[in-house]
């Protein structure tokens, strides 16, 4: 093998690990701390400066980002060509559910109105009590499967059915920013913020919204049903271990006459 051939296989596995780390979303410190190796190393992987790591380290590399499918064995492909050692897939990986069917399958497995999200906060999958909590059409969830959350609280219709819509829509939009602050160089980030940005009243207070720390993992609001009344949420967010591309968000009674209308609804 001669030597530029070499430093053109080197420079393709860390160009990969590069581009497939943006990809996920996720910063070198991100990926050093989920893979359990130092944001240094992963730096010299990246440009280039470490070209024997061990197929174990690659491999919990690829666990990191959550590589699945061709994705996962183009990233292997490339480390075999650049060290000559091959890196053995797990095994279980072809029998486990793909990680958005996990997701939907912990929704409908609550009592509780509740629905998954994707990490760029896309409606993923909603069972039959948020349907009914949210008086959503359950053909109309089917007809728009990329719905975004702040696309829902922010059309007309709906807005009108939330109690402090205003102050609402800020904590939303607040969050949002901070949860996604590492993904804003994804195209699909980039093509959904200008989506949003054509909502009415986004633009406005988008403008004025900061992330302030870390969000607060419950929240209060309230919301006004055409046959229940009005009802006092809060909301429960799941973060699932190994599943940062999905959350579950619960909504609970918040207070008394809303845990009452809940038990008659059996939820």
């Amino acid at each position: 093998m001669s030597r530029s051939t070499e430093a053109v296989e080197r420079s393709e596995f860390a160009r990969l690990l590069t581009e497939l780390r943006q990809q996920h979303g996720l910063s070198q410190g991100q990926l050093a701390q989920a893979s359990r190796l130092s944001r240094t190393y992963i730096y010299h992987l990246e440009v280039g400066m470490r070209t024997n790591p061990s197929p174990h380290v690659v491999r919990n590399i690829a666990r990191a980002l959550e590589l699945q499918g061709e994705e996962c064995q183009r990233f292997y492909d490339s480390y075999t060509r650049l060290t000559g050692q091959h890196v053995e897939p797990d095994r279980l990986t072809s029998a486990l559910l793909e990680l958005g069917e996990l997701a939907s399958l912990l929704v409908q497995s609550t009592s509780y109105p509740a629905h998954s999200l994707d990490r760029l906060w896309f409606l993923h999958s909603w069972n039959a009590a948020s349907l009914r909590l949210f008086e959503i059409d359950p053909s109309l969830a089917e007809q728009h499967p990329k719905l975004h959350l702040l696309e829902f609280v922010f059309d007309p219709q709906m807005r009108r059915r939330f109690h402090g819509w205003e102050d609402l829509a800020r904590r939303l939009v607040s969050d949002f920013l901070y949860n996604t602050h590492t993904m804003t160089h994804l195209p699909e980030y980039k093509e959904l913020w200008r989506r949003l940005r054509e909502l009415p009243e986004f633009k406005r207070i988008a403008s004025a919204a900061y992330p302030t720390g870390k969000p607060a993992p419950s929240f209060v609001f309230q919301v006004q049903h055409s046959e229940l009344g009005r009802l006092t949420l809060r909301t429960a967010t799941t973060v699932f271990t190994g599943m940062s591309s999905y959350s579950m968000v619960s909504y609970v009674p918040g207070d008394q006459q809303t845990l009452k209308i809940y038990r008659e609804q059996g939820w």
